[in-house]
């Protein structure tokens, strides 16, 4: 009992370290919406200049507190104003991609002036122990000091929040910084105060830590992995959930490593040399510990998909795909040339960036193509090299066999990572996969029982089909067999871009919520797209691991996940040209092979391609690949051999220019909406209360009422993207809708626009109509090898034909006016062909003549097409000229149903548009 009692207070210790970094990682989200990941590398800087910069200056501990102090907050200060600043309306991969870089830029530097070695410091604080109730193990009198100064801490960051006015300034700017502004309160100003304090926390913790572990660059920098778990229990938010979060994770931590032990609690689960199951040792099981949590809040808290009004991120530019087959061959020839010309280590720093290429291009996949952020690339090309090594040490597997059942397990792995992923995005899905890397990196990648330690995985001469392609003896025939799978690999991954899978991907990418009204499956993309990749990555894992007799497995850390989001950025992660361009940066390839023929060692690459990263942030976050490709196209355009690409279709009739589109059968029965009881509730607020609607085939309802009357709520709970409260019956034909998701109610018939459009913004407009053109079904792997370009489907010419879209269709919706923008989001919900259309103020910000126009086209989609159309307009011309019938909506109840005429003399619905002794009730959404 009072051994469990003193590794309690010292978990405490840990967790309350933990809780300084995670507190600075809350300041600097509520002061810029930022996720820091370069707060470790402010601990370690800080404890660095401290114990060794400040000793070596002769100063005393007043002046190496305020130096230890002063440094990141000036680098915080720094980061804010050169960088952050700049990126404020940045997607935010591209701001968590920017705190990666300054990550890897400090920590390269930190590697160059003090090394990769590890020592034990003294504690600054009084640290004589303390054997509790006759305790066999003591506690140092400076693990009460921080579980109090956290403590502290937390107290005074509350107080500031609450009490004070750069408390309040600061949740002011975090809720409408527009409108702070105009009070006089200055966004950057407060911001910059946030990242000076955040950094301030994150130093004293890697002062205080660094007792505690060890004087080590990369431990002290990977502080922020437990941090970054502590803070997002805490929501980037709340101090006191995050202290307690911190707290717990260093106690479970502190307990798990006590205790895997042959005579502890666990003892009949642990073998003779004291391994969890026999395989997993007590520092990998403790160090999981966190991240597993970030696994759990992520996934427990998540959304299947995004909440109405949830930012959309604007990701750097993608390539076409297009595949000029004499530049490949040139392409190819021109590298099989210099393997061939250069020294055996040159070919060899060649195929470790040719193996580093397939890497990165499994970043194209999962983060370009379809926008996921994933952190856990190099741990699943990691687990590949260990699965192949394995199979080749343990079973005497030839090589061949060993690569594909290691890609065919990894996929596997990969889809698995992919499952929680459903239910997260942007930077929480970016927190998930990066804590699936260290769990991986803990559990496998780093653990000696299962790799061998320093010997590694012995794996012999490696040989393909007879023929010796090992690395230490034949670095050119290795780099050969690496160039033939980088290009078979690289032409599958266009072929998916320009193929309708690709436009799946993309749709995904662009605006997941109106992928799903148009009945896209976003689960099915998501893990194709994670499955895709994680293959890649084994791949490329494999290749990069078996260059080498003895595998060591080190390289695959989690550091190195962050450094290969950093080259695949800096490549381009929109191109597939990106992907060759980022594996030159890897340790030991191309990059590091200049450097060193400079007298440059590694951690100058580091340095190098971390201020390369931030340069191309700032300029342009698409990189390399965009400015290669841009710059060839003007070539073209100068000599006029630039390609253009073929109009899918041929131009179709206008609306009101001849030319009829087919009207489609319909069942009375079986194409018919109903809704009865449909109910939905935010918190205490009763939005929509017991409507009850019928919409039948070719008819027109208009849905009106005043603004917050429950309107788009109806839409939102109808279509699947609010839960309705029980008892709710929504029917489409034969059809009970109520438990099916968005994707599957549109796959029925059920389809919507959006008020705010939301639309493809990355697809032209033809793409944007394509988009649901066919099933994927075997598709998602035909077009790997076979891309099959979609065709509009007869629903989607007609949509052509009635919206005159047909000399638009080669450009982006950001090239057309907004009017058109509007016509093209009805459009692409025409294209799905549905049994019911639903349209959320589709006239909104139209002009009259445009209003009147799009009115009559609505009234002959329903006649023509025999369209079930449910409106909702606040212009009461457009709902004369085209319904059938009018529903009014007010305090989320249906006060009037029936025939135009007869709803605009209902005295209950003037008295709702005008407010004529209207009931005090609350606003509805």
């Amino acid at each position: 009992m009072n051994d469990l009692l003193t590794f309690l207070i010292l978990g405490l210790s840990v967790g309350a370290v933990y809780a300084l970094t995670a507190q600075g990682l809350v300041l600097i989200y509520r002061g810029s919406g930022v996720v820091n990941f370069a707060q470790g590398a402010y601990s370690m800087i800080g404890a660095y200049v401290f114990y060794r910069v400040a000793p070596d200056l002769g100063l005393g501990q007043p002046a190496a507190w305020l130096l230890a102090l002063g440094v990141p907050a000036l680098l915080g200060a720094a980061t804010h104003l050169l960088l952050m600043k700049h990126l404020r309306r940045a997607s935010s991969l591209v701001r968590l991609v920017a705190t990666l870089g300054v990550f890897a830029l400090l920590v390269g530097i930190g590697y160059q002036l003090w090394g990769r070695g590890q020592d034990l410091v003294v504690s600054p604080l009084p640290h004589e122990p303390h054997h509790l109730f006759g305790a066999d193990a003591g506690i140092g009198e400076d693990r009460f000091w921080v579980i109090g100064i956290a403590a502290v801490l937390t107290v005074g960051l509350v107080a500031l929040f609450r009490w004070t006015p750069f408390g309040r300034s600061t949740e002011a700017i975090a809720e409408n910084p527009v409108a702070a502004a105009a009070l006089g309160k200055s966004p950057d100003v407060v911001a910059t105060a946030n990242w000076v304090l955040g950094a301030v926390l994150a130093s004293l913790a890697g002062i205080l830590v660094a007792p505690i572990l060890f004087l080590s660059v990369e431990a002290l920098s990977l502080i922020v992995l437990r941090s970054l778990a502590a803070a997002l229990v805490g929501r980037f938010y709340s101090f006191w959930k995050t202290l307690a979060a911190a707290l717990v994770i260093g106690v479970v931590e502190t307990l798990l490593a006590r205790y895997i032990t042959d005579e502890g609690p666990l003892a009949p689960f642990v073998s003779e040399d004291r391994l969890l199951f026999g395989a997993f040792t007590a520092q990998s099981v403790s160090h999981s510990a966190a991240f597993l949590m970030i696994v759990v809040v992520l996934f427990v808290a998540g959304r299947n998909l995004p909440a109405r009004g949830e930012l959309l991120d604007r990701l750097p530019v993608l390539g076409t795909g297009r595949i000029s087959l004499p530049g490949l061959v040139v392409a190819v020839a021109i590298t099989v040339a210099v393997i061939l010309a250069v020294p055996s280590a040159w070919a060899a720093s060649i195929q470790v960036s040719l193996a580093a290429a397939m890497i990165c291009l499994s970043l194209v996949v999962v983060t370009g193509l379809t926008g996921q952020i994933s952190l856990a690339q190099m741990g699943l090309a990691g687990t590949g090299a260990w699965i192949a090594g394995k199979l080749v040490q343990t079973q005497s597997w030839p090589f061949v066999p060993a690569l594909a059942v290691a890609v065919v397990i990894t996929t596997v792995v990969g889809v698995v990572v992919a499952v929680p992923a459903l239910r997260t995005r942007g930077v929480n899905l970016a927190l998930l996969t990066f804590g699936l890397t260290v769990v991986l990196s803990q559990l496998i990648l780093q653990n000696p029982a299962l790799t061998g330690g320093l010997e590694g995985i012995d794996i012999g001469k490696l040989s393909v089909f007879g023929l010796a392609i090992d690395g230490f003896d034949h670095p050119r025939r290795l780099a050969f067999v690496t160039l033939a799978v980088l290009v078979a690999v690289c032409v599958a991954v266009a072929n998916v871009r320009r193929s309708g899978t690709g436009l799946r991907l993309i749709a995904l990418r662009s605006n997941e919520r109106a992928a799903a009204a148009l009945g896209l499956n976003s689960a099915a993309i998501k893990v194709y797209a994670f499955g895709l990749g994680a293959a890649l990555a084994a791949l490329g894992g494999v290749f990069l691991a078996f260059r080498q007799q003895n595998l060591v497995l080190t390289e695959f850390s989690p550091f190195s996940s962050v450094q290969l989001v950093v080259y695949t950025v800096i490549g381009g992660i929109g191109y597939v040209i990106g992907a060759i361009g980022g594996g030159t940066f890897a340790p030991g390839g191309i990059g590091g092979q200049i450097l060193h023929s400079f007298g440059l060692g590694t951690n100058a690459l580091e340095i190098v391609s971390g201020t390369m990263l931030l340069l191309i942030i700032l300029a342009n976050p698409s990189g390399m690949a965009f400015e290669q490709v841009r710059a060839v196209s003007m070539v073209r355009e100068r000599i006029g051999t630039r390609r253009r690409r073929p109009p899918a279709v041929a131009a179709a009739p206008v609306l009101g220019q001849g030319g009829e589109a087919p009207r489609a059968e319909r069942s009375e029965s079986a194409r018919t909406l109903v809704v009865d009881g449909l109910s939905v509730h935010f918190g205490r607020v009763r939005a929509v209360d017991e409507v009850n609607l019928r919409v039948h085939p070719g008819e027109v309802l208009a849905l009106i009422g005043p603004n917050g009357a429950g309107k788009t709520t109806v839409i939102d709970a109808l279509t699947g993207f609010v839960k309705p409260e029980r008892g709710a019956r929504i029917r489409l034909g034969d059809h009970a809708l109520e438990d099916w998701g968005a994707a599957r109610r549109a796959r029925a018939g059920l389809v919507r626009s959006f008020q705010s459009l939301e639309l493809f913004e990355d697809l032209t407009v033809l793409e944007n109509l394509l988009v649901t053109s066919e099933s994927p079904g075997t598709r998602y792997v035909t077009d790997l090898v076979r891309p099959r370009t979609p065709r509009l489907t007869a629903a989607g010419e007609a949509a052509v034909q009635e919206f005159g879209l047909a000399e638009d269709l080669e450009r982006l919706p950001d090239e057309l006016p907004h009017g058109r923008r509007r016509l093209l989001a009805i459009a692409r919900a025409v294209a799905s062909d549905p049994a019911v259309l639903l349209l959320d103020e589709p006239a909104a910000g139209l002009g009259e003549e445009e209003t009147a126009e799009l009115a009559r086209l609505i009234r002959r989609l329903a006649d023509t097409l025999g369209i079930a159309v449910l409106v909702i307009e606040h212009d009461m011309s457009f709902v004369q000229t085209c319904a059938d019938r009018i529903a009014v909506l007010n305090f989320g109840r249906l006060i009037a149903d029936g025939a135009p005429e007869e709803i605009l003399r209902d005295p209950a619905v003037v008295e709702a548009y005008l407010g004529t002794d209207a009931p005090a009730e609350p606003e509805r959404a």
